[in-house]
């Protein structure tokens, strides 16, 4: 039976405690290179660390991307008498900017009291910490420290909490390397909310102090980003502010947004000009540079520019081909294959384990074989495997791997139609297009139905707990906690009802309640135009966090995809799209 190792694996596992070293290798040796292997050898190397049994950890010890255990290997080492480069390794482990698992203490213990520790590795240790957003272990790092190097310190972390009072004190008027350095953190924290106090601090230091060149650019780029995100009236001036040497892809970029938000096309074109060959061949900025040509007059090469675009099934395609009112080119092509190559490909072990856990309901293991068996496939091989998934209704794996191929042409894999039943029945209760919540469920989880985000939110539509329990309150059905939300029946009434409660907030605009799904309504509340009305592909180019525009561009997309997938008529981008209010 394909699983019988799962069995012996578990058998094995519950018993670890009490197990002996040759059981542990002979199960190594059986199912080497599978992941039960690399599952069992972590556990057990945890249970010899804790028992500090290092003669049997290093023996069984290979290279791991846990800091436990790499911290448990340098402790074994130096119980061996292995302490040079023990402590050396123990140094790199400890040399970060975030807060180390308990099990190094006791090798960070000797680390602090060999000589390969110095003052100059503190210093650098805190430098990470405040770099990391970690002020608590800075001030712990700190304590080993001289008691004037503890003062400068708080003074750091002075200037982290109040960076504009720290702007201010006697200690900043002294030109140290020390202090630029302090005020040059004080100046890029006081740039995330108030750019432009940062500005006329900056204008003010750069008269006593003797910043480097680098430090020059670091101040000046946090300020202009943060400017622009702001879209601050004076974004533009500081976007050309930043030196030559201090210009990176953010920059290029968001100097080409801030023209288009004050409807600058001469500069968009200017600053179109000034990307790397690779930025201008990305979608959005060659919609853009037809956009600004067509508004400069320039009707010939805007055509041919947005003629070359609209033959793609993308976003912006879509927006091209509205602009010369083609129709969509949706690319279809199904995968070609002969039987017995998907055969083959269905044959290999990993797969076959796969496959049984998935139906077994053991999701976690079964994505486990699936990641460790794709990562050795060819192409071809890996476009067969993501069809096999995909005909197993194992759908957050075929759009996965069919992705890892490069193969984006098969629609019916890359955008399969599960859950119809519920879908349809919660878009006509809820008064909503279908092929818009195909749409977020295809960019929350890619029908992932046990998803879960590092930040809590659950299920095919990624619902935060408590907008789950808000929502089931409002609709006065029951909610018996969050795991509710991994029920897709549940979650897709939910997600549902809470995407229609943010159309009605925004009067109908897909794109506005598209991006409160992601950023949260309270966002996109201060991101609305003050004083007059925009076209809604502006405004969303104009969105200063990366992941929310790139989030409605695709729902957006993917929701025309779905409609043409439901053999329904194609609504127009441009129909989805209404302009963006100004608020009041």
């Amino acid at each position: 039976y394909p699983l019988y190792g799962y069995l012996e694996y578990w058998q094995l596992r519950r018993r670890l405690g009490s197990a002996k070293a040759g059981d542990v290798q002979a199960f190594l040796d059986k199912y080497a290179g599978q992941p039960i292997a690399t599952r069992l050898r972590n556990s057990w190397l945890h249970k010899l660390g804790k028992r500090r049994d290092w003669n049997n950890y290093l023996q069984f010890y290979q290279p791991q991307a846990s800091t436990t255990l790499q911290c448990y290997d340098v402790r074994a080492r130096l119980a061996k008498g292995d302490r040079q480069q023990a402590l050396k390794d123990t140094l790199r482990l400890w040399l970060v900017g975030d807060s180390r698992p308990d099990a190094c203490d006791p090798a960070f213990d000797q680390l602090y009291a060999s000589s390969l520790m110095t003052s100059a590795d503190i210093w650098q240790r805190v430098r990470l910490a405040f770099a990391s957003q970690k002020s608590s272990l800075a001030l712990y790092l700190a304590k080993r420290l001289s008691a004037e190097d503890r003062e400068w310190v708080k003074r750091w972390h002075y200037a982290r909490r109040r960076p504009t009072a720290a702007l201010s004190k006697d200690w900043a008027k002294q030109d140290t390397p020390l202090v630029r350095e302090i005020l040059v953190y004080a100046l890029r924290r006081l740039a995330r909310h108030k750019p432009e106090q940062a500005w006329k601090h900056w204008q003010q230091v750069t008269k006593t102090h003797r910043f480097s060149d680098q430090q020059v650019g670091n101040v000046l780029q946090s300020i202009a980003l943060y400017g622009a995100r702001r879209n601050h009236p004076q974004a533009g001036a500081w976007l050309e502010a930043v030196p030559a040497t201090a210009v990176n892809t953010n920059i290029r970029q968001w100097r080409v947004r801030t023209a288009l938000g004050n409807e600058d096309w001469k500069g968009v074109l200017h600053w179109i000009d000034e990307l790397t060959p690779t930025e201008r061949q990305s979608d959005n900025w060659r919609y853009w540079r037809a956009y600004a040509l067509d508004a400069t007059g320039e009707a010939g090469d805007a055509f041919t520019d947005y003629a070359r675009l609209s033959g793609e099934r993308s976003y912006y395609g879509f927006l091209a081909a509205d602009r010369l009112q083609r129709p969509y080119r949706m690319n279809d092509a199904r995968l070609e294959y002969q039987a017995s190559q998907l055969e083959t490909v269905g044959r290999i072990p990993g797969i076959v384990r796969a496959r049984e856990l998935y139906l077994a309901g053991k999701h976690t293991e079964a994505r486990r074989e699936w990641f460790h068996t794709t990562a050795s496939l060819t192409h071809r091989q890996l476009k067969l495997a993501a069809l096999l998934a995909h005909r197993w209704g194992w759908h957050d794996r075929a759009i996965l791997t069919a992705s890892q191929a490069g193969y984006w042409s098969d629609l019916a894999l890359r955008f399969p139609l599960p859950h119809r039943e519920s879908i349809f029945t919660y878009a006509g209760l809820y008064d909503l297009d279908p092929a818009l919540i195909y749409g977020v469920i295809r960019q929350e989880s890619a029908f992932m139905e046990d998803a879960r985000s590092p930040v809590g939110a659950l299920g095919l539509m990624q619902l935060m707990p408590n907008t789950g329990k808000q929502t089931a309150r409002a609709l006065k059905i029951r909610y018996r906690g969050s795991q509710a939300l991994l029920q897709s029946d549940k979650n897709i009434r939910l997600g549902s009802a809470y995407l229609n409660k943010l159309l009605q907030r925004y009067n109908g605009s897909p794109v506005l309640a598209a991006a409160a799904y992601n950023a949260g309504p309270h966002r996109v509340s201060r991101w609305l135009p003050t004083d007059h009305s925009i076209p809604a592909s502006l405004w969303t180019e104009l969105i200063p966090f990366k992941e929310t525009r790139t989030y409605v561009r695709r729902v957006l997309a993917y929701s025309t995809v779905f409609e043409w997938r439901l053999q329904r008529p194609v609504t127009r981008l441009s129909q989805r799209m209404p302009a963006i209010q100004q608020r009041y």
